[in-house]
């Protein structure tokens, strides 16, 4: 992909020279056809969500679904990959409306394997109804480009950024309609590249003290594809087929050095690590799916029946060297892993929508999904020249969840005011198990409940023309561990750090109730209030020198959030998108048997400015302020980012040029700070977050903008989500 880069610079060139010339015309003549272009809006604000348009973020040139993501408003995305919407935690991520809550190293790893080139827009709801599965703190609905329009029509996209290391993320959606029969497909490449360099100190009450120092990089290839046939059974009644298939092998190393320093602040040994990890994931799945129109005054039913199948392979050789004062070795560890794993997924759903008389509307569904997986990771000390198996620190383990859903809601609609309510129903039904070898005994776990969620939402429009609306909603909510949290399998990070997973997790619950204020859709401000209770938290755990990671239910989080937001025109061509978020956060739980009740005021500022230069040229200016963040024993600092790009419609405005760059000043740096009664621990880390990049795009065949039907996998996302 790095021979894009002169070819692209040249059509950048070359569109650069022939600009005046292109003005320099007869006037005459080019005022004899009048064209009038309608610009679709980066940001549009609607009553229960905000739509972000994708191709209108400059910003985003060249990059994938996670960069696109940090850059929507509202939308925090930590150095971990963690992502926030308005303040809300364990965030529930769909693909094409369809629930698809991941874990936060995995979810980064599968957004980043998703071009910006495939997505049309994103949806960002923070208060979700009862159409939703219940999974998550708020939504994140990704949208995929599609099209429906008759004879043969498709987009390319080939985007290139470079920081330290080089990216590259390219896509080619085409569709082909023919009477009865619509043939649709989207490829996307995705080379993902970068470097994680972290510096802690961890001090401990013994006075003893570890100095860690890390170098990390990684490189992933991703493949994707998405194909389809529809089939027009008749006006009312549609049948379709999805494949979908994707290959994303990644490699990855580690150097590392840590001091560690006895009491009274003299060296007691260095040790030195080596870490080299080579993973494959594979995933396949299959979605049949039905639209049956049941009358012209919108009645309809949707159907869905999926099969997925994800495999994971994977080794990790860790070597680690403990030397003392005098230069002598005092210890060797010499580990490998094999990390084999294999899920499959099957659901199955259905949905009725029926308007009635006086603009009173009911919907109604049903969902069953059945999760079946099994990691097998197998651990190996060396000995000699052989590696020989640990079964004390080995783990096989096998985990099955049957999710059964029901939900109904109804809506009502007069002149000046709307109600709508809903109750979600949702049975989970697991065992996990963990064959025993000849050191381990064999254990197992079986949990069966049942919730359920409840939403309501009251709106009022204060005038006749709808410009000021005020809005009420109260929403429950629910996250599961994801099957990886519940495996107790100890992985070897480094020399002083380990984590594992808790069988004993629970799920955590969400209510919130918020207030909203919109005016005519230029302004407007909410006030939040949330409650989670057997919150989800990672906690660390010191055992001697190391830091076990484990996640816990850490306690009751609560939360008071004031948003506010502004979306209008500044003057003519310069628009501007503001978004505040103010928050008084309260933590009280337990973490290493230590009583932890605090809290923290912290902030976000978030402006976007896009600029219309000429009828072809376009820029966006746009930077994100975070103040001091709490997420149970750690306190992250403050920082500030920058982003710029410029634009330019060529090829008779059926291409697009794009040039950006992110983190200007490489503000992306995460400073951390933990403090209990045992240890106080800092550390800095700093990735691959300052770029530049270029992309361009271009639409072939008919485009139009027909009413588009949504292809997705049906109701097995969401489980998808949960494999890591």
């Amino acid at each position: 992909m790095k021979s894009l880069i002169p070819i692209l610079t040249m059509i950048l060139l070359f569109v650069l020279t022939n600009t005046g010339n292109a003005q320099v015309k007869d006037t005459s003549k080019a005022l004899k056809e009048v064209t009038v272009t309608a610009k679709m809006p980066l940001i549009k604000h609607k009553v229960d969500r905000i739509i972000v348009n994708v191709d209108g973020m400059i910003t985003a040139a060249g990059s994938n679904a996670l960069e696109v993501l940090s850059k929507s408003p509202g939308v925090f995305v930590d150095i971990d990959g963690n992502i926030q919407l308005n303040g809300k935690g364990g965030v529930l991520v769909l693909i094409d409306d369809k629930p698809t809550y991941l874990s936060a190293q995995d979810l980064a790893a599968y957004l980043r394997s998703l071009p910006a080139g495939i997505i049309d827009k994103i949806e960002l709801i923070s208060n979700p109804p009862a159409r939703y599965d219940a999974s998550g703190s708020a939504v994140i609905n990704i949208q995929l480009k599609k099209n429906k329009t008759p004879g043969f029509n498709g987009n390319i996209s080939i985007g290139y950024n470079q920081g330290a290391y080089a990216r590259s993320n390219d896509a080619l959606n085409i569709n082909y309609r023919h009477k009865k029969v619509n043939v649709f497909s989207n490829l996307s490449y995705s080379r993902d590249a970068g470097y994680t360099t972290e510096n802690g100190r961890r001090n401990y009450s013994t006075g003893s003290t570890t100095l860690l120092n890390k170098n990390y990089n990684y490189f992933s290839n991703g493949y994707n594809l998405r194909a389809g046939i529809d089939y027009y059974v008749s006006g009312k009644t549609t049948l379709g087929i999805l494949l979908t298939g994707g290959i994303r092998p990644r490699s990855d190393q580690l150097n590392y050095n840590s001091d560690q320093v006895s009491t009274g602040q003299k060296p007691d040994s260095t040790a030195l690590g080596h870490t080299a990890g080579d993973y494959q994931w594979y995933s396949s799945g299959v979605n049949l799916n039905l639209l049956h129109r049941i009358n012209k005054k919108g009645a309809s039913i949707t159907g869905d029946l999926d099969y997925v199948n994800i495999h994971v392979n994977g080794s990790q050789y860790l070597l680690t060297n403990v030397y003392q004062v005098d230069g002598s070795l005092s210890s060797a560890n010499d580990i490998m892993y094999r990390l084999p794993a294999d899920i499959n997924i099957w659901s199955a759903k259905t949905d009725y929508n029926l308007p009635l008389k006086g603009n009173v509307s009911l919907e109604a569904g049903y969902k069953s999904s059945w999760v079946s997986t099994d990691y097998n990771n197998s651990w190996f000390e060396k000995a000699g020249s052989n590696y020989l198996p640990d079964y004390g620190r080995s783990d096989h383990f096998m985990y099955k969840e049957n999710i059964n859903a029901l939900y109904i809601s109804a809506a009502k609609e007069w002149k000046h005011w709307a109600i709508k309510g809903g109750l979600r129903m949702e049975n989970t039904r697991m065992h996990g198990q963990q064959p025993g070898n000849m050191v381990i005994a064999d254990s197992a776990f079986k949990r069966n409940y049942t919730n359920f969620f409840p939403s309501f939402y009251f709106s009022w429009k204060a005038d006749t023309s709808g410009r000021h609306t005020f809005t009420i909603s109260y929403t429950t909510r629910i996250r599961r561990p994801s099957y990886q949290q519940l495996n107790p399998f100890l992985f070897y990070n480094d020399r002083y750090s380990y984590t594992t997973g808790n069988p004993g997790l629970r799920p955590q619950n969400l209510y919130a109730v918020e207030l909203k204020y919109d005016y005519k859709s230029i302004f407007g401000v909410e006030l939040a209030y949330l409650k989670v209770n057997n919150l989800i938290q990672s906690i660390v755990q010191p055992v001697g020198d190391v830091f076990v990671t484990r996640p816990d239910n850490f306690g009751i989080n609560y939360s008071f959030n004031i948003v506010s937001w502004f979306s209008a025109d500044v003057v003519k061509d310069w628009h501007v998108n503001a978004k505040l978020i103010v928050f008084h956060l309260i933590n009280k739980g337990m973490a290493d048997d230590q009583i932890v009740n605090n809290s923290i005021n912290s902030g976000e500022l978030e402006i976007s400015n896009e600029l219309r230069l000429s009828k072809k040229w376009s820029a966006e200016l746009s930077g994100l302020y975070a103040s001091s963040h709490l997420q149970g024993q750690t306190k992250t600092d403050p920082f500030l980012t920058l982003n710029g790009g410029i634009q330019k419609m060529i090829l008779k405005e059926k291409g697009t040029l794009k040039l950006s760059v992110n983190d200007i000043f490489q503000g992306m740096i995460r400073r951390d700070h933990i403090t209990t009664a045992e240890i106080l621990s800092q550390r800095r880390v700093e990735t691959d977050t300052r770029r530049i990049g270029i992309a361009f795009s271009y639409r072939f065949g008919k485009d139009t903008n027909n009413r588009k039907r949504n292809h997705n996998t049906g109701g097995a996302a969401e489980e998808q989500g949960r494999v890591n």
